[in-house]
């Protein structure tokens, strides 16, 4: 992969600089990759992560989005805080934002080991769909 300039556009796709998109996102999860994590905190992501499909089930999506952020706080090296936050702002109806999060699990996901490509794809072709329905808007 080609170094991406802190200020050149980000290649999630979202029109922010780098810098202020992706790179926070990429450093954290580079400063956590040689970090185990253990059984623990294992089952403890799992329980924060199903517990954000959960609350947005239940409709509790504000309380949904607070446990997104602990979950990029606390996990920064795991995609999903990313995911389930794009998942919360699309039950939002913030197709924006949403699409963004998508992007941005895209990026993670290309960018560590583990995901396919059709993941991936996946991702990138959900962040379309939305921005196309925003802008239809």
């Amino acid at each position: 992969m080609t170094k991406i300039g802190r200020n050149a556009p980000c290649p999630c796709g979202s029109g922010k600089k780098y810098k202020k998109c992706c790179l926070p996102l990429q450093e954290r999860s580079s400063s956590q990759k040689n970090i185990s994590y253990s059984e623990a905190d294992i089952d403890d992501l799992d329980m924060l992560s199903n517990s954000v499909a959960d609350l947005i089930n239940e409709d509790k999506l504000d309380e949904a989005e607070k446990v997104c952020h602990e979950l990029l706080s606390r996990y920064p090296g795991q995609i999903d805080g990313i995911d389930r936050s794009a998942e919360v702002y699309e039950a939002l109806g913030d197709k924006k934002k949403a699409a963004e999060y998508f992007r941005k699990a895209a990026f993670f996901a290309q960018n560590n080991p583990g995901f396919d490509q059709e993941g991936i794809e996946w991702y990138l072709s959900k962040a379309k769909q939305l921005e196309s329905e925003n802008n239809m808007e």
